[in-house]
């Protein structure tokens, strides 16, 4: 589990992080070393998940070597709302969203906390928007998450 104590009262508790895939983790579907080294180690904290429609078609080679992580791919055709099921099913105040595109829309607005990131793709506007806060890398991200106390001064009221 992955606990936030705010100055202000407020208490995180994260028990599920669910991540987009291209875009977010990947770049024209590959992921570096590191982000697997982090995920792996995220893994070993809160359930892992990467929900993708796996454009490029390499997302289980990919993941192959990161143990504890659940691949859910969707159909080409999902616009978002499968996403945000699964947020919903996993109780989306006990979630944190990482990605960047129109279809991770759906899970950005019921998710506890969102992770914009604003990598070589771009991002979305309404994602942007819906965003708690913008990292420059998934490393960035997952960083965050692993040592939680970096995230007070960006969350506190």
């Amino acid at each position: 589990m992955i606990s936030i104590q705010l100055p202000n009262g407020r208490q995180y508790e994260f028990r599920h992080v669910v991540f987009d895939y291209n875009g977010t983790l990947a770049e024209d579907g590959r992921m570096s070393d590191d982000v697997r080294q982090l995920l792996a180690e995220l893994a070993t904290k809160v359930h892992v998940a990467v929900i993708t429609a796996d454009t490029f078609g390499l997302v289980h080679q990919e993941l192959a070597a990161v143990p504890g992580v659940e691949l859910l791919i969707l159909a080409k055709d999902q616009d978002g709302t499968e996403k945000a099921r699964h947020v919903q099913e996993w109780g989306a105040e006990r979630t944190v969203v990482v990605g960047n595109g129109t279809n991770d829309q759906p899970m950005f607005f019921i998710a506890g906390l969102k992770i914009c990131v604003l990598g070589p793709e771009g991002v979305s506007t309404g994602v942007l928007a819906a965003a708690n806060i913008v990292v420059r890398s998934p490393a960035d991200a997952i960083r965050l998450l692993l040592q939680p106390k970096r995230l007070i001064a960006t969350l506190r009221a």
